[in-house]
């Protein structure tokens, strides 16, 4: 004969061991969950790739640059245009004092009808004459980059693509 108490305290071991190794099997489960292997791949971009993302960052970094830049002749100002010959539009940039002084310039050079190509600066000669303007605007750049979070981190990330083409140009 069964004693219904032994039998009632067996069943209650019984499942409470049940239980147990119900618990012990999830929580074993979860553990291999966490022991999956995990793969990294780390990709390595082209220097094309680089430069256009380089190129990328410095229009994000002028953009951001522009926003809190308050001295209108230290902007940059960036539009499209089409070399001579070529019928890709690329876009440059250049400080608005720089496009002021060229303007100018050429203001100066056209003293009749029409414009004399021969009397205009060239590039090189803006930039000569418009030297003690460029290092205040840098100045006032690093200025900007030292104070403001945003920019910084804009210009850090500008900077390590810069190095990075720098230094894939250096192993070829």
């Amino acid at each position: 004969m069964i004693n219904p108490r032994k039998y009632g305290l067996h069943v209650l071991k019984t499942t409470a061991l049940s239980f147990a190794l119900a618990a012990s099997f999830q929580v074993t489960a979860q553990n291999d969950k966490e022991r999956v292997e995990t793969i990294e791949v780390f990709g390595q971009k082209t220097t094309p790739q680089l430069k256009r993302a380089f190129d990328n960052q410095r229009f994000e970094f002028l953009e951001l640059y522009n926003s809190i830049n308050e001295v209108a002749k230290f902007d940059v100002i960036c539009k499209y245009q089409k070399p001579i010959g070529s019928k890709i539009a690329r876009k440059s940039c250049e400080p608005r004092y720089v496009k002021d002084f060229r303007a100018m310039k050429i203001q100066a050079s056209s003293t009749g009808p029409g414009i004399d190509f021969n009397r205009l600066p060239s590039d090189d000669d803006i930039r000569f004459l418009t030297n003690d303007t460029r290092e205040e605007a840098f100045e006032h750049v690093a200025a900007l980059i030292a104070t403001h979070p945003e920019l910084f981190d804009s210009f850090s990330k500008l900077d390590a693509l810069h190095q990075r083409i720098k230094q894939r140009e250096e192993e070829n």
